[in-house]
């Protein structure tokens, strides 16, 4: 497979293949292999997710702080922008956009993108449905125009983040039968890589 990488400000973050099936013109997905010298920058492009998590959770509570004062009274609604969670999403969105990050091809040269969204599946999996609540709380409050970066919440769904891996088609392009399943029982499954990628090109035909 040929190798994509990806650079931030000039420094090399990590490669990956796109080895992910396609499954919507100008998106590309694939496992990403940090360079050895680039964990704490990949730390910070995957720091939005857990950002965008815990603001949600902090106005979970708030709502049902608000639930038990309204019956008496009592409730005064502290703005969003004001707690430490709102301002620690913010400054990870920040951090994360000023990396920069750039997609270059096999020759070093640009590919253009609208985004790079780099994904950490240790993280993701480990949320439950709860957790996955939070972000939609978040959309609640997008009134005050924080642009999450797509490198922390890319809206792609389970199934696009974690089944599209492999192409459950034959050879010939027909979908697999159970019976063409069956004969895959005795694979050993391929773990989740820690990290993934997701990109949106401008030029569908850039990444062959």
């Amino acid at each position: 497979m040929v190798s994509y990488t990806i650079v931030s400000r000039g420094r090399v973050l990590g490669t990956t293949e796109f080895e992910y099936r396609r499954w919507r013109e100008g998106i590309r997905g694939g496992s990403f292999v940090p360079a050895a010298d680039a964990a704490h920058l990949v730390d910070i492009a995957v720091g939005v997710s857990p950002a965008a998590i815990t603001l949600g959770k902090k106005f979970r509570e708030m709502d049902r702080q608000r639930d038990q004062a309204l019956s008496t009274g009592a409730w005064h609604s502290p703005h969003h922008r004001a707690t430490t969670e709102h301002a620690d999403l913010a400054s990870a969105c920040d951090h994360e956009g000023a990396l920069e990050l750039e997609l270059r091809g096999p020759d070093g040269a640009l590919i253009e993108t609208d985004w790079i969204a780099l994904q950490d599946t240790e993280f993701l999996l480990s949320l439950n449905d709860d957790d996955l609540a939070e972000t939609e709380c978040c959309d609640d409050w997008s009134d005050d125009g924080l642009e999450l970066s797509a490198a922390g919440i890319s809206g792609l769904d389970d199934d696009e983040v974690f089944g599209e891996m492999f192409d459950e088609t034959d050879d010939e392009g027909e979908p697999w039968s159970d019976d063409c399943d069956l004969e895959w029982t005795d694979e050993v499954e391929k773990p989740f890589p820690r990290y993934q990628i997701f990109v949106t090109l401008r030029d569908d035909d850039a990444v062959p």
